[in-house]
């Protein structure tokens, strides 16, 4: 008895035989004494495909049949997340023709990075969540259907997840996006440094946590901040970034041959940062005399940023 075919169109012979065997896996555990469901593959240049039969007078359709919807709905759900998914990201991808190849790359990488959750936990139930989205309609197709044909059911069957698919790809060009705006902005910055001559031959930077800052000289002694720079920078400042921009900011006024970053935190944001734009210059202590004396109970006098 016929069951249904499943048809993929340019699949290459790994990709045949790895679906294959993911239904063979799954319908494997309906086989007690004798074999009930037989799967049977064909190759082809263009088109190969793979029929699932039930195998009489073993198998019954009132009987078998709603497991085995739902254990090869399982197997295609996991071969379309396993085998297709990066496949069918690219080609949402691709339809952003002002990048080029490599930027797509990095792009990719990003939607990968959304779609893994951020984490070993968060990526798994994601992954769950995707997949049973694809199960259900699968499984619903193939109720009423004996035949799939694969790339055609993923455009029209599919759509939901297809458009939770373009959701991903939208939001890691943008995120793509600001990330060349900031490094083209930090960029700008380190060759302010580079063109500028130093004025003072060390400053402390005091970092007490979060956005409390205070700059001090090479006696640790305050610093006097100047909010104002010279027009170009000014104008290429984003206003957003506000503590961090005014951090940065006065050290290029103030530009210092070498600056020593006191910090609890070396690993947040604008201490990179700040490390980006001035590159060797800056050394980072996480303890020392200064630190111990200064990081936890602030000069009242000294300027904050």
């Amino acid at each position: 008895m016929e069951l249904f075919t499943l048809t993929l169109p340019n699949a290459s012979r790994e990709e045949v035989l790895s679906l294959s065997k993911l239904l063979q896996q799954e319908l494997g555990d309906l086989h007690k004494e004798q074999t009930i469901v037989r799967l049977d593959v064909t190759f082809g240049e263009q088109l190969s495909s793979i029929a699932c039969s039930g195998v009489e007078p073993d198998f019954q359709l009132a009987g078998h049949g709603s497991e085995v919807w739902n254990r090869s709905a399982r197997a295609l759900a996991e071969f379309i997340l396993s085998g297709k998914e990066e496949e069918l990201l690219r080609d949402l991808i691709q339809k952003y023709t002002s990048y080029d190849p490599e930027e797509c790359v990095k792009i990719e990488k990003y939607c990968l990075l959304l779609l893994s959750g951020g984490d070993d936990t968060g990526g798994q139930e994601a992954r769950r969540r995707r997949k049973k989205k694809v199960m259900r309609a699968i499984r619903s197709y193939l109720e009423e259907h004996t035949s799939l044909h694969l790339d055609g059911f993923i455009r029209f069957r599919l759509q939901p997840y297809m458009a939770e698919l373009q959701e991903v790809v939208d939001y890691a060009v943008d995120e793509f996006v600001l990330e060349r705006q900031y490094q083209e902005f930090i960029a700008l910055l380190k060759y302010f440094v580079y063109i500028q001559e130093t004025k003072v031959p060390l400053a402390h930077l005091m970092h007490s946590g979060g956005h409390d800052f205070t700059l001090l000289n090479e006696n640790l002694q305050p610093l006097e901040p100047k909010h104002v720079m010279d027009g170009m920078i000014v104008e290429m400042v984003d206003c957003d970034m506000e503590m961090e921009d005014m951090i940065v900011s006065t050290l290029i006024n103030v530009s210092p041959q070498n600056i020593i970053i006191h910090t609890r935190e070396p690993e947040s944001q604008v201490i990179k940062t700040i490390q980006q734009i001035f590159e060797s210059r800056v050394h980072v202590c996480i303890r020392c005399n200064a630190c111990q004396s200064m990081l936890w109970q602030k000069q009242e006098t000294a300027p904050d940023f």
